[in-house]
């Protein structure tokens, strides 16, 4: 529904530092039932269960109907056009305004504004009226221990909450034409919107604009700690961070959903976000990722760069050369080591991290691994050897098709003795890359794609498809970082453990005191799920990436659209 008023980003102050907003609530619950999520709850095999665990929401809602004077349906139905939550700066703080269209249901918002002004009424609070801009404006004054005000009106047929009389005037005011810079006229919104507007047909239904030191600045009005914070803000180099804010569209041609999100840094950077020392590079999938990942997601990284920059700001705090003796104390004593000059100038840069299943599924089976590009192996692996003879009451040397690896030792037994046994971590050095992960299995399958590299990632077409559409939607240019997932895999891991026997039987017992996983329960009691190929049909791959550039970080993810 399109308002009769200026949207809120040419309503709200210049100097708004938070805000969410969908532009039109219909359109975006239309969208989002047209996603992955939404159809699939529309499906004839699942509907009934969707609606009885919808009913016994319902149930809930309905048991407060006498103070909110609505059902459920008719509260969903009220957000008829834009809703946004913004915070803005003020001498007394960070002061909240929402702004909600009702379009057609007007009387049904008005009715809740009524049950909400009752119960102020009983508060105790002082209630007083104000003409504002020709506009009448409900004030509740001294609610809480904080003594807060409630500020109500209703215009265009939005209606209008917020916590100040000081953030509502010039609102009202630019509302009715008069003069006042606004959120649009933010220098950094604006290039941030820049960034995140979609191509066209691929309009965003959400917007989020976040100031964090904006926030902090007006926090620490009346906060001392707070104080703190911001007075730390320069050393840290956290005063260059200008903004960041992002879009999310839903249902938008060949994709699912689009998110992207633009952090806006100042340039040089320094400090903390020098420490983000991302640069392009080769995203290829290595030979020995396994076709069957969950997700993958490989950058890289300036080890050194980061490194100065994480020395810099951890000495300006503790001191000249604290840092070295912390990693002299916690890494290379230990481990017997030298962390700065015998690691560090072995990274090449390139870091992958990926996720995995092991079958038969359990709560423990997602495995994780991370690995390391090494310039050259030989530091690293003497560094291992050093490790592991300092450590041999807790590291086990292993072999698997003739390569080594090292383990971490059991310890002592998981406290259930019907629970799956605790995943043991594991580490070596595969070619060049230092890996580790978390499952020992994981270890052993990227040492057997290895030697068939036919099975790897890299030759997957859903993987290809994805990492087109990549190369397309940043133009050509290198990724610092590139994404890769599988939603449907995802989906089948926590189908698998929803229907297990152990899973059903420890529900069973928690809705025997719990109302929520008591209605769950009777929901899969009276419709079980459906075979998992009624929900994998409606999911697709997607993937991610982020660039680096002058004006900061950008990252882009999509899920594409499975027709």
């Amino acid at each position: 529904m399109v308002s009769a008023r200026p949207p809120a980003i040419r309503l709200l102050p210049e100097k708004t530092a938070v805000m969410v907003s969908a532009a039109d609530c219909p359109d975006l619950a239309k969208r989002f039932m047209n996603t992955a999520l939404g159809r699939m709850s529309q499906d004839p095999k699942m509907t009934p269960l969707v609606k009885q665990l919808y009913g016994s929401l319902a149930e809930v809602v309905a048991g407060f109907r006498e103070q909110i004077g609505l059902s459920l349906p008719e509260m969903a139905a009220i957000p008829q056009g834009e809703f946004t939550f913004a915070l803005i700066p003020s001498e007394e703080g960070p002061e909240a305004v929402i702004l909600l269209d009702t379009g057609t249901q007007l009387a049904s918002a008005r009715g809740l504004w009524v049950r909400l002004s009752q119960y102020l009424d009983k508060s105790g609070a002082a209630k007083s009226r104000e003409t504002i801009a020709g506009t009448t404006v409900s004030i509740y004054d001294g609610l809480g221990p904080q003594k807060r005000k409630v500020i109500f009106f209703e215009k265009d047929a939005c209606l209008v909450l917020a916590s100040s009389l000081q953030v509502v005037r010039p609102i009202l005011e630019v509302w009715n034409g008069g003069p006042g810079k606004t959120l649009s006229e933010n220098p950094s919104f604006a290039a941030i919107l820049r960034h995140c507007r979609g191509e066209k047909g691929e309009e965003s239904q959400v917007t989020w604009f976040v100031d964090p030191v904006s926030i902090l600045k007006a926090a620490a009005q009346r906060n001392p700690g707070f104080q703190l914070v911001v007075a730390m803000l320069p050393t840290l180099g956290l005063d260059g961070l200008q903004g960041v804010g992002g879009t999310v569209a839903f249902d938008v041609g060949q994709f699912d959903t689009i998110t992207q999100v633009h952090l806006l840094l100042e340039n040089p950077r320094s400090g903390v976000f020098d420490v983000l020392a991302l640069a392009p590079g080769d995203s290829t999938p290595e030979p020995w990722v396994p076709n069957d990942v969950v997700s993958y997601t490989t950058f890289h990284w300036e080890f050194k760069r980061s490194f100065k920059a994480v020395q810099t700001v951890y000495d300006s705090i503790r001191g000249e050369g604290a840092l070295a003796k912390e990693i002299q104390r916690r890494i290379d004593e230990p481990l017997g080591t030298d962390l700065v000059n015998q690691i560090l100038p072995s990274l090449e840069g390139r870091v992958t991290h990926l996720t995995w299943i092991e079958r038969p599924v359990t709560m423990a089976s997602q495995a994780t691994l991370v690995a390391l590009k090494l310039k050259d192996a030989a530091p690293a692996r003497k560094a291992l050897e050093t490790a592991a003879s300092k450590n041999q009451a807790s590291l086990l040397w292993q072999s698997f098709s003739g390569k080594p690896y090292y383990q971490v030792s059991g310890g002592s037994r998981t406290p259930n003795p019907d629970a799956p046994p605790r995943p043991r971590p594991c580490f070596g050095i595969l070619g060049d890359y230092f890996i580790f992960t978390d499952h020992s299995s994981l270890f052993e399958k990227v040492i057997t794609t290895g030697d068939t590299p036919a099975d790897s990632l890299g030759a997957a077409l859903d993987y290809r498809l994805v990492a087109s559409k990549i190369a397309r939607r940043t133009s050509g240019k290198k990724p610092a970082m590139l994404g890769f997932r599988r939603p449907d895999e995802s989906m089948r891991f926590l189908y698998e453990l929803a229907v297990a026997d152990r899973t059903r039987e420890r529900l069973r017992g928690q809705a025997e005191h719990n109302p929520f996983f008591k209605s769950l329960n009777s929901a899969l009691e009276a419709h079980p799920l459906p075979p998992f190929e009624v929900i994998q049909r409606y999911f697709a791959p997607g993937g991610s990436a982020v660039l680096d550039d002058e004006t900061g970080l950008h990252y882009t993810a999509f899920s594409l659209r499975r027709k």
